[in-house]
């Protein structure tokens, strides 16, 4: 994915007594003459927004009881997709306090709250996190900002607020290539060996929309990395899936350490317990400045995370290992099989909103 750009919103977010939200996912596809499946008006309940909300929204709905995320789909020019989302940030003792007062038996959440209260606290402890805005509301802020449909994070001078001040204030914008071949599940048949499957990127896409994209930008003009998120408390700065991503088995990855250079060390992966086990499978984090995302996976044609799209192969986070579903899971989202989370209060002042762009590339 392609961290396009960084625009830092004027949203102050309320911080006082929290409880997740679970309200779900909801997938609002653009109705215009480019809209995402031309057979949507004709076909009714099995057109794609139907589909997304029936068949993709439970493959996370089904699984964390707190997801909570309002998305917009269209189709543009992009290379194969692309999302722009929200984002806000809070102090790390802020996110840490969140994650600890959630009551939990999900292994990979006791085993990813032990590594956060160490090796992260020595790391990223005085400092701020940012959170998607998908990830801030499931956690239960409120007063978080948005961005309309047009991409656009201010109207006419004013900010969007989801649930707040616009019915059409989103979490992110996704957007499918309007040129490249693409494969639509509930149009029957089989996908094409020179088609790729809509729902797979739209599923990449919304990982990041609640949360699995990175801080660090793979893009910058003398490809070099850079921090996105540098202008909340500089270069150090973590996405919350960047405090989860490790060398080696109490060796943080910390995002500091690779700013200024055009390759970080190699073979980098998310992992739940400080290191010691790669929690994707054998997926490892893409760490050159090539124009994907810093936390895509080096492509492998296995998971939906992967950097670049696969022509002729359907994935999904239900089938490909659980790579992405334990991501989630980390940063969070609570398992169904967990008990719900407690009512937690927090006190500080208002949070920042930034704006991010990421590309999904084709082969």
């Amino acid at each position: 994915m392609l961290l396009k750009r960084t625009i830092w919103l004027a949203v102050a977010v309320a911080i006082g007594s929290l409880t997740a939200s679970a309200s779900g996912i909801t997938f609002v596809c653009d109705t215009t003459s480019s809209s995402v499946d031309p057979d949507t008006a004709a076909n009714g309940a099995s057109g794609t927004c139907a589909y997304l909300n029936n068949v993709i929204a439970p493959l996370y709905t089904s699984t964390f009881s707190n997801v909570n995320a309002n998305i917009y789909v269209e189709m543009g020019s992009t290379s194969l997709g692309e999302n722009e989302s929200a984002r806000s940030a809070v102090t790390f003792s802020q996110y840490q306090s969140i994650l600890n007062s959630e009551a939990s038996t999900d292994p990979i959440r006791t085993s990813s709250l032990a590594a956060l209260n160490t090796i992260d606290q020595a790391e990223y402890g005085s400092g701020d996190v940012v959170l998607s805005s998908a990830l801030a509301s499931s956690l239960g802020f409120t007063n978080i900002g948005g961005i309309f449909e047009n991409g656009n994070s201010i109207n006419n001078g004013s900010g969007c607020t989801i649930a707040a001040n616009h019915p059409n204030c989103y979490n992110g914008v996704i957007t499918l290539s309007n040129s490249q071949p693409l494969y639509f599940d509930q149009n029957g048949g089989s996908i094409g060996s020179n088609q790729y499957d809509a729902y797979s990127v739209i599923e990449h896409e919304t990982d990041e929309v609640l949360g699995t994209a990175s801080c660090i930008d793979t893009t910058a003009s003398n490809n070099e990395l850079v921090n996105g998120c540098s202008v909340v408390s500089g270069n150090n700065t973590p996405a919350a899936i960047d405090l989860f991503r490790y060398n080696a088995a109490g060796s943080l990855a910390a995002n500091g350490s690779y700013v200024g250079l055009n390759q970080a060390p190699p073979g980098a992966y998310f992992s739940y317990n400080g290191g010691v086990t790669n929690g994707a499978g054998n997926a490892i984090f893409n760490t050159v400045a090539n124009g994907d995302d810093y936390a895509d996976f080096t492509n492998s044609c296995q998971y939906i995370q992967d950097g670049i799209g696969c022509p002729g192969q359907v994935f999904s986070i239900a089938t490909d290992g659980g790579a992405e579903l334990n991501m989630l899971d980390a940063l969070g989202y609570q398992e169904t099989v967990a008990p719900e989370p407690t009512t937690i209060v927090l006190f500080g002042s208002g949070i920042a909103g930034i704006l991010l762009r990421r590309r999904f590339r084709r082969a």
